[in-house]
């Protein structure tokens, strides 16, 4: 493996010529580089003292354990002199000040001393020698630089798949450079850069070897408490692990001390976590396989559960996608090695959410940031289901929008599922959230709602998005805290709590002055005029927005606010408006392949201009064409409540009941998933009452829902209903409807009072039609019918469509009443079930 350079110190290097200009004359200058262990420090040195040389100073590289004999150094009047010491433990001032008389001697300058602490170092008073002391902590490296480093290892450059296993390291230039040389010892690199997976199911010996020099360094108690830990999961409980250790908490206390100053362990909501997946898999891959599986029944027993996994966030090593190009565990499963091999046990099942949709926010709420973001470039370069791939592209998109990338989020270059934007977004979230510090948790808080609102979870997608505006930050830039505002306040809008909405909005207004987020502000205002029922108003922020965007080349806002005009176009019936609105939205392919949901939206846009204009097999054709399913989209069915129904209505007009039943399945999984948000809940309502032709339930909501919009289709909806002069008005008084262009006019349901209609012949109908009629009569839904008579609910109103018809009838409530009136009973083999 070949001398390379020094890659990513640039910055650290021109604060050490800087350092090295200035000369003291009275007082003697220390810089104190620190970091963790095989961060480069000592590279770092190197170089800082070959620079010195050329500068003509004198460098002295005296030994830590001589210092209090150690002797003078000969030097020339006015010399200046520096001292490096690499790997300081501790230095006391007594000794530091011994250390400084060696060289600074009258007439000769103040030498200059430049040392680099041990991962594990205590604290040193280097003040206490009268010396003026700067510090230069050394950071891991970053995407950019870890791929110019590969590939100067490699001589080529670097492909995805071996780029995820090098990021386990986790920007650790020492663990890099040992991994690498380690593939392409074992002959694990082809030649293109691209990673062989071969058959070894374990890390290159060179990383193993590098790691267990590093334990040997630390305290007996560190290294029992890190291999108690790995067994117990990348994130593990402190009290976990001292259960297994026999001991309490409090005498862990010097041993988290020590690995926490190494940089290898850190502290978690949830308890201790492995800064590095690589060295945690190097620890675990240390303990001999028979003492794992030991290991792994002790911890099952330590957490009351002998046969189930030890805690949810267990495998969170498991999920980072170089273990899986490595082979160390197979794509979509928990475990690694050998599938039920006790031998192989590496590691517990994988928790709560299963699939990379989970591991992603499994990372998240543990604070791996870096790794969910690696996890979903490295899911992007796979084969995954439309609607998982459309959560990952959100994600990323979030992760960059959060973090004020919106140039990168809304690119003018290839599609964002391709490879290269998806490494060069990776690349940019990485180095981003490499100086972020605390802002790094607000991002993570941003994406878990984003991932949240796509699974369907309202109260934790908002949860976290408070979570996210509220983040206790240092002062940033207005429009680093705009993002998480515009985000929640656009859920919020979509919930019906459009005050709490325009809190946020507002102070993103007051606060940012950038050209992105104000007008996306305005567009989330549009939506609450719309939701509100007031197009006029919705128009004119569109409208604003749409010019500003234009002006400013801001492609995804212009797209946006298109797609926002042809939504407007056709609540108010006008389908000319609303195909040319759609038209522009697609011009703009670069912000919809970059922005996935926008793109979602507009293919939905789409589908209800072809409905509206009855073109209902071209509207049929572009829901079979969707991305995902549209009838079982999450987030469509939350911003736009009145959806599910709409499937219900068009799968009649579309001869296709699958639509319908697909949609009710998961408008109804999702109110039950959302308890406490009353317009889902309504949303459910709404599509069952209309699926089953209830008066009552549409009366409901065309009362209650909180879009205006949602109410009047459901008061036209009941409307219809009453007009067939069948069914009683549940509600006497007069609804909200619209009319064609989009105005509301009142009707009065008292006017569609019931008429009797004529009676039907009942030995007309079959068996199986009187038992389905009899159940129904009691007040039973078609899906608890279907369960009774062993067939679909699907098939089940099929029949009771047939009922109405042999009756004469048109609705549950009159064929209760016909039952009741004629004593119809089931007959034969039907009769007793």
């Amino acid at each position: 493996m070949p001398e390379v350079r020094l890659h990513g110190r640039e910055e650290e290097q021109r604060r050490i010529a800087g350092f090295l200009n200035r000369a003291e004359s009275d007082v003697p200058g220390i810089l104190v580089v620190s970091g963790q262990s095989g961060i480069g420090k000592t590279r770092l040195l190197s170089e800082a003292a070959r620079c010195a040389r050329r500068r003509g100073l004198a460098v002295h590289h005296p030994r830590t354990a001589d210092l209090g004999s150690v002797p003078g150094y000969p030097h020339s009047p006015g010399d200046r002199a520096l001292l490096v010491l690499d790997d300081v433990e501790v230095l006391t001032a007594s000794e530091l000040q011994t250390l400084l008389r060696t060289v600074r001697q009258d007439p000769a300058t103040s030498p200059t001393l430049l040392l680099a602490r041990a991962a594990t170092a205590r604290t040193t008073p280097y003040g206490a020698a009268g010396a003026q002391v700067h510090a230069l902590e050394l950071s891991p490296l970053t995407g950019g630089t870890i791929r110019g480093l590969v590939r100067d290892l490699i001589g080529v450059p670097p492909t995805a798949g071996l780029l995820n296993v090098v990021n386990c390291a986790h920007g650790n230039p020492r663990l890099i450079v040992e991994l690498v040389a380690g593939l392409a010892e074992e002959g694990r690199i082809g030649p293109e850069g691209e990673l062989l997976r071969l058959t070894p199911r374990r890390l290159p010996a060179r990383v193993r070897a590098a790691v267990d020099e590093h334990l040997r360094q630390l305290s007996k108690e560190s290294v029992q408490l890190l291999r108690v830990g790995t067994v117990l999961g990348r994130t593990f409980p402190l009290s976990q692990a001292a259960a297994m250790l026999g001991t309490g908490t409090a005498a862990l206390l010097p041993a988290l001390d020590e690995t926490v100053a190494a940089g290898l362990l850190t502290f978690t909501d949830d308890g201790m976590s492995f800064q590095q997946p690589l060295l945690w898999r190097a620890v675990y891959e240390s303990i001999p396989a028979t003492v794992r599986a030991a290991l792994h029944q002790d911890a099952q027993r330590c957490a009351g559960r002998p046969h189930a996994s030890v805690q949810a966030v267990a495998d969170l090593g498991m999920t980072e996608p170089g273990l899986v190009e490595l082979g160390l565990v197979e794509p979509g499963r928990g475990k690694p090695g050998r599938r039920g091999s006790v031998r192989e046990q590496d590691a517990p099942v994988a928790p709560g959410g299963t699939g990379t949709t989970g591991a992603i926010g499994t990372l998240l709420r543990t604070g791996h940031t870096e790794s969910a973001v690696l996890l979903v470039r490295s899911a992007l370069d796979r084969r995954l289901p439309a609607p998982e791939t459309l959560v990952l592209r959100g994600l990323m998109a979030d992760f960059l929008l959060a973090g004020g990338q919106v140039d990168a989020a809304d690119p003018a270059g290839p599609a964002a599922g391709s490879v290269p934007l998806a490494d060069a977004w990776a690349d940019t979230v990485i180095d981003q959230l490499a100086g972020a510090g605390p802002e790094a948790g607000r991002t993570a808080a941003v994406v878990l709602s984003g991932l949240e609102w796509a699974e369907g979870r309202t109260a934790e997608a908002v949860r976290w998005g408070r979570r996210a505006v509220d983040q206790p930050l240092p002062p940033v830039p207005a429009a680093g805290g705009a993002y998480p505002r515009v985000a929640l306040a656009a859920k919020l809008v979509a919930l019906g709590e459009t005050e709490e909405a325009e809190v946020l909005l507002g102070q993103v207004s007051a606060e940012s002055d950038d050209a992105v987020h104000r007008p996306a502000a305005n567009l989330v205002r549009a939506a609450a005029h719309l939701r509100a029922g007031d197009l006029d108003a919705a128009r004119r922020r569109a409208r604003d927005v749409r010019s500003a965007a234009s002006d400013d080349g801001l492609s995804g806002l212009a797209a946006w606010a298109w797609a926002t005009l042809c939504r407007i176009d056709l609540l108010a019936g006008d389908t000319g408006s609303a195909a040319g609105h759609l038209a522009r939205c697609r011009e703009h392919r670069a912000a919809l392949e970059a922005l996935p949901y926008l793109a979602l939206r507009c293919h939905w846009l789409d589908v209800l201009l072809h409905a509206a204009r009855n073109e209902v097999r071209e509207a049929a054709g572009l829901l079979a064409a969707a991305p995902v399913p549209l009838p079982s989209s999450r987030p469509l069915l939350l911003t736009e409540p009145g959806a599910a129904a709409w499937f219900v209505r068009f799968s009649r007009r579309a001869g296709d009941p699958a639509l319908a039943d697909t949609a009710l399945k998961a408008v109804e999984k999702l109110a039950a998933d959302n308890p406490d948000a009353p317009d889902v809940r309504l949303a459910a309502v709404y599509a069952r009452s209309l699926y089953e032709c209830d008066p009552e339930g549409i009366a409901r909501v065309a009362a209650e829902h909180g879009d205006a919009w949602t109410r009047a289709r459901a008061a036209e909806d009941l409307t219809a209903l009453l007009d067939e002069r069948q069914v009683s008005s549940p509600r006497p008084g007069p609804w909200t409807i619209r009319e064609h262009a989009g105005r509301m006019a009142l009707v009065d349901a008292t006017a569609h009072q019931r008429q009797p209609g004529p009676a039907g012949d009942a030995e007309a109908l079959t068996d199986m039609e009187r038992t389905i009629a009899e159940f129904v009569a009691r007040g039973l839904t078609n899906r608890q019918v279907a369960q009774r008579v062993h067939l679909s609910p699907h098939t089940v109103n099929y029949y009771l469509r047939r009922i109405y018809g042999k009756l004469g009838i048109r609705s549950r409530v009159a064929l209760a009443r016909y039952v009741h009136d004629h004593g119809l009973e089931p007959r034969g083999a039907l009769k007793s079930r």
